[in-house]
């Protein structure tokens, strides 16, 4: 179980990318879900134990890791969204020295879990060649198998998908959906289809506040019955922006699908739709200020009543 307490934190730049941040968060796949500049990463590396936090506590398995980080260390498995790798080393003689840092001393069974990782990661190929040669993907997919490095009880993924091919993308689900069973495993990310296939549980986090917590089907329910959708033309938009509450559009096959938010169908043309957790992602940035895509700017979008934050 990891407790996240009241937990704040401003820069010295005066930005607070963090705002009383309260999670209980229990073994098994949970999702955070935020635009950019949301504070996901401050909050990522603030529970991993790479920066202080200036108010607030942080407690797994009943200890305080803010006070005592060196109990979380040896458990803890954390990729960050910029991952900094020695790229004149080969990736196995990389992921050994990890894995020395992580206090993995036997030779054998340390070499034998590195080969596990390289072969889950679809790195065996590439095992001797120096991570400077590695593409985006491949330099990703490494960062993925350092951070599973003797199998970590608490697994931080901030943007893990990020340089993935389709294919990665879905060996690399079915391998967290694997590991999540008996480990807590956070994924931040800005991706709302990972979210959605993955995590059972999740919040939304705008502006260093938690404004949204429960599970994705919960969430997106709040919107049935209040959503509508049509194609129209493109030179259409601009009026239908201002005359609905657009909560977002899209071109398909030269037409635009737009997505209105009301109590009763807007006018000819729309028909009920169900709500998704993109809608419902996009409904609640907007009600918190945040732009979003298709959003008319003058419009007021507050008639979705969002599952409280816990």
């Amino acid at each position: 179980m990891l407790e996240v307490r009241n937990l704040a934190k401003c820069y010295s730049n005066g930005v607070q990318a963090l705002k009383g941040i309260d999670l209980k968060i229990s073994t098994g796949m949970f999702g955070l879900l935020g635009p950019n500049g949301a504070g996901k990463s401050s909050l990522m590396r603030t529970l991993a134990t790479l920066q202080p936090a200036d108010k607030g506590e942080i407690y797994f398995s009943g200890n305080n890791i803010l006070q005592q980080p060196q109990l979380l260390r040896p458990v803890l498995g954390y990729l960050p969204q910029d991952f900094g790798v020695y790229p004149g080393m080969s990736a196995f003689a990389l992921l050994e020295h990890f894995a020395l840092l992580k206090r993995l001393s036997d030779k054998k069974s340390r070499r034998r879990q590195i080969e596990t990782l390289l072969e889950l990661t679809n790195l065996t190929r590439v095992r001797d060649k120096a991570v400077s040669g590695f593409s985006g993907g491949m330099r990703q997919r490494f960062g993925i198998a350092q951070a599973l490095l003797g199998s970590p009880k608490l697994l931080i993924l901030d943007e893990p998908t990020a340089g993935l091919d389709p294919e990665e993308r879905n060996r690399f689900h079915n391998l967290l959906s694997d590991l999540s069973e008996n480990t807590v495993v956070i994924l931040s990310t800005h991706i709302v289809e990972d979210i959605n296939n993955l995590c059972p549980d999740m919040a939304i986090l705008a502006q260093g506040q938690i404004i949204a917590r429960g599970a994705p089907g919960e969430l997106s329910a709040k919107l049935n019955g209040q959503l509508w959708h049509s194609l129209i033309e493109k030179k259409q938009l601009k009026a239908c922006q201002t005359q609905h509450r657009v909560i977002s559009h899209r071109l398909v096959a030269g037409q635009v699908e737009v997505r209105v938010l009301a109590e009763t169908c807007p006018q000819a043309g729309f028909n009920p739709v169900q709500g998704e957790l993109e809608d419902a992602y996009f409904t609640l940035l907007a009600q918190h200020g945040q732009q979003t895509p298709g959003q008319a700017q003058s419009q007021d979008l507050a008639t979705f009543t969002p599952m409280e934050a816990k």
